[in-house]
């Protein structure tokens, strides 16, 4: 049975099963084979027997109790392969490899943004770490944080935010290395020694429509920001929305030699928060044909502020609204196609007729993320920030109430979504509360989503555990600390992700600014990509999603059940029983590993072993690119002989919406570290206002 390992430009997990109880076995040791110079490195290990007292010990002494683990060491642009070898012994003296079960080797993978076509990044932007309060002096607060998030050579800042500030900009230096243009559309803009000053370089090639974040005083809480950049020769335009909307676009377009060629969107906003204290994603994708939609969605929204004239009332008008729905319509019907088979549904809001009601029909956008939901197999994974009634939650409820053997985990910042999903995965339907989606701080805490992670046959339901996981409900230590950086503005998670059966070739990956809720459909300026077919892309969008999870979950079932999750490693190999009892019965997430590493985990709906065993992804070079000079990343698992259009398909690298307010105390926090702490702008004072979605 092999193990699968499988990254992104940030970290690399690897998973693997025995499809079998190992008697005598007390865990695995887990191995990083280091391909540039064959070195062999023991990762570390988290947990420790009864007894045990050391500082560091590797997990050949305190082996992993688990079926999968993430390596958060492992170097960017580094390739490696892992080993897994199962330990035997006495726990606390000498652990020896458990004899006559051979290790586990995995495939290789490199830590890269490199997936040809698309370069994706992601940030590490957890606050809530033990890391984070030492290097805060064990004193975390809004105010202690402030100035190192400001200051571009700050180390902490340069952790925190990983590679995204270079993915953001990326478009920008392409531009203004080769003579090209940028139309883009943001959100939010406040980082003025970092994203800001990128920006304001060579002004005469960029052309922004900025949109206004509302304030409690304000309905231009951007507006110094907005002024900085017309400042600096900027060409802007101003598309201030009115309350109930907002422009909620971050994306770009580059124009080179005078054609569209590549596209930036994800889910990050142009902020020192953005970079730093949200998990946040960016996409680059090489594609004229994308590009082009993109830059006629731009022209769109422009022309919409055109005709309205500073009409406020007048914006988001009809349209726009018809341009948006059509071109959701010619997506799903006429993708945008590149090489192997790979699709690409540009999704565009607001295209409903009007803004969100009382009964609100589907959105054609939201409809085709759940209809690509209801054909899910094996897995559907999601993080979000708060996206409301009628999303992406109450779906997943759904499935997994109809499909019992689905594999389903998100995290999310809004306990009372979570709710929402606990909602519909026992009644079975949507949630038909109406248009309002402000949770409030009396928000209930989530008490049950999902279902149980225990053994259980093929098909039979379990019984109920955590699985939308809100960042902020978690009510211990760090939870406060999350808690306080929620209430002066910090999202916690802000990505718009699901990514449907990561290891098919039938993978899903949904990303963008788009909140994945009804309500982002009908009210705000929006763009969602639905890429299908990519499985390097959905295996790195899933490293991002599984990592979050476990960060999260972890923490919270601690609280909630000290007297299980809370105990030393369990001495003997009992601690199996979590995850397989007997052929049949097996916990969902064995039966998701196995059909990812090729045991022939059966389809969710189906609740039979598949006879065909699932395939790794394999490496291809990269698509042509304009001016990009990137490398393949190095190859995975040598594919099985299969046709040519499955072959082309596996050759894939596998390398808000709150109420806006200004808090006192990150303005001062914020215009003090601007002043004291690092060379601010002159007269800048900006704050680290709320951000949202």
């Amino acid at each position: 049975m092999p193990a699968l390992a499988f990254s992104n430009n940030d970290i690399a997990v690897v998973a693997w099963t025995f499809d079998r109880r190992l008697d005598g076995c007390l865990g695995f040791a887990i191995h990083r084979i280091d391909l540039a110079d064959n070195s062999d490195t023991v990762l570390p290990a988290l947990a420790r027997f009864a007894g045990q007292t050391a500082d560091k010990l590797g997990t050949d002494q305190a082996p992993v109790q688990k079926f999968w683990w993430k390596d958060l060491k492992a170097k960017r642009g580094g390739s490696y392969k892992y080993r897994i070898v199962p330990m035997g012994g006495t726990p606390g003296q000498t652990l020896t490899p458990l004899a006559g079960v051979a290790p586990l080797e995995s495939n290789p993978v490199t830590l890269t943004p490199e997936r040809p076509p698309f370069h994706v990044y992601f940030n590490r932007g957890i606050t809530a770490t033990q890391a984070l309060t030492h290097a805060l002096n064990d004193h975390p607060s809004v105010p202690a944080l402030a100035p190192h998030i400001l200051d571009p050579a700050d180390p902490i800042r340069i952790h925190l935010m990983g590679q995204l500030q270079d993915g953001l900009t990326s478009l920008l230096k392409r531009a203004d290395a080769g003579g090209g243009t940028i139309h883009a559309a943001l959100y939010e803009l406040n980082d003025p020694n970092g994203l800001e000053k990128q920006l304001h370089q060579n002004p005469a090639s960029r052309t922004v429509i900025l949109g206004n974040e509302q304030g409690k005083d304000t309905d231009d809480a951007d507006a110094e920001n907005r002024a900085n950049l017309k400042a600096a020769g900027v060409t802007v335009i101003d598309r201030i929305l009115a309350k109930g909307s907002i422009p909620h676009n971050k994306f770009m377009v580059l124009t080179e030699n005078g054609k569209p060629a590549a596209v930036l969107s994800g889910s990050t906003n142009w902020t020192s928060t953005g970079l730093c204290t949200q998990t946040n994603n960016a996409l680059v994708v090489e594609s004229p044909e994308l590009a082009d939609r993109y830059l006629s969605y731009w022209n769109a929204l422009k022309a919409d502020v055109d005709a309205a004239d500073g009409d406020r009332s007048a914006l988001q008008s009809k349209t726009l609204r018809d341009f948006a729905r059509a071109n959701n319509a010619s997506s799903i019907s006429k993708p945008v196609k590149l090489d192997h088979g790979v699709t690409i549904e540009p999704m565009f809001s607001p295209n409903t007729p009007g803004k969100l009601g009382k009964t609100p029909k589907t959105p054609g956008d939201m409809g085709r993320v759940f209809e690509l939901m209801d054909q899910a197999k094996h897995a559907v994974l999601f993080l979000a920030f708060d996206p409301g009634n009628n999303s992406i939650l109450n779906k997943a409820g759904e499935l997994l109430a109809k499909k019992p053997d689905l594999f389903v985990r998100g995290a999310l910042t809004s306990p009372v979504r979570a709710t929402e999903f606990s909602k519909s995965l026992h009644a079975g339907g949507h949630s038909e509360t109406g248009g309002g989606d402000d949770g409030g701080s009396d928000a209930p805490e989530v008490k049950v989503v999902g279902e149980s992670g225990k053994p259980k046959k093929p098909g039979e339901t379990g019984s109920i555990d955590f699985r939308g996981v809100p960042a902020g409900a978690v009510q211990d230590a760090f939870g406060k600390w999350e808690r306080e950086l929620a209430k002066y503005g910090f999202a916690i998670i802000h990505n718009k992700i699901v990514v449907i059966d990561p290891f098919s070739d039938d993978c899903v990956v949904v990303t963008g600014s788009h909140n994945l809720g009804f309500r982002a459909s009908h009210n705000n300026d929006e763009n969602m990509l639905i890429i299908r077919g990519h499985r390097g892309l959905a295996e790195a969008y899933a490293c991002h999603v599984l990592d979050l999870y476990d960060h999260y979950a972890w923490r919270f079932l601690l609280k909630q059940h000290p007297d299980i999750f809370g105990k030393p490693l369990q001495g003997d190999d009992g601690w199996q029983d979590r995850y397989i009892k007997g052929d049949q019965e097996k916990s969902p997430e064995l039966r998701f590993w196995l059909s990812a590493a090729g045991g022939g985990g059966a389809p969710a709906e189906e609740g039979a072993a598949a006879k065909t065993p699932g395939k790794t992804g394999g490496a291809d070079k990269p698509a042509k690119k304009p001016t990009a000079k990137t490398k393949p990343a190095k190859p995975a698992a040598k594919p099985a002989k299969k046709t040519p259009k499955k072959a082309a398909a596996a050759a894939k690298t596998s390398a808000g919406r709150k109420k806006t307010t200004k808090r006192k105390t990150v303005k001062k926090a914020t215009k003090t570290a601007q002043k004291n702490s690092w060379a601010a702008k002159k007269g800048n004072g900006k704050s680290a206002r709320r951000k949202r979605a």
